[in-house]
């Protein structure tokens, strides 16, 4: 299994079908325990564990192009026209680099985002409803 650096750097396609094929082992692992045929328990907890870290790795992206889209002057620019999203994680900047373009493949918008930030914890912090700014900056192309 790929550490977290080698996940952050995989496309989408990838993750998800080493996830397919994660998902498939555990199958094949629980119908081999179910039959007492399977000799290593422990491959069990650690394909459970690549799971988790690929779903984890597809969410992380997942929340940081939904945060860059919701900023208010990227969403102006993306709302008449079709684009697709590209992100990747910048270790100079601790944060995801988001970076829209059409489908011609011009540059329409770009945003960094934090998802380190401290979110509130105490009943009094949740029901003020302040909750931090992920995006810490960005970009409109021309």
């Amino acid at each position: 299994m790929a550490n977290i650096v080698e996940l952050r750097g995989m496309s989408d396609d990838k993750l998800e079908e080493m996830l397919e094929n994660a998902r498939e082992e555990v199958f094949n692992l629980r119908f081999r325990n179910a039959s007492s045929q399977l000799d290593d328990y422990s491959r069990l907890k650690a394909v459970r564990r690549e799971i988790a870290q690929l779903e984890t790795a597809l969410r992380m992206r997942q929340i940081a192009e939904e945060a860059a889209s919701a900023q208010p002057e990227i969403a102006a620019v993306l709302a008449d026209t079709e684009w697709q999203v590209t992100t990747r994680f910048s270790y100079e900047d601790s944060a995801w680099q988001v970076e829209f373009a059409d489908v011609d493949g011009n540059d329409l918008a770009s945003a960094m985002v934090d998802l380190n930030k401290k979110q509130p914890k105490s009943r009094k912090a949740r029901s003020q409803r302040v909750q931090p700014r992920l995006v810490t900056s960005y970009e409109i192309a021309g």
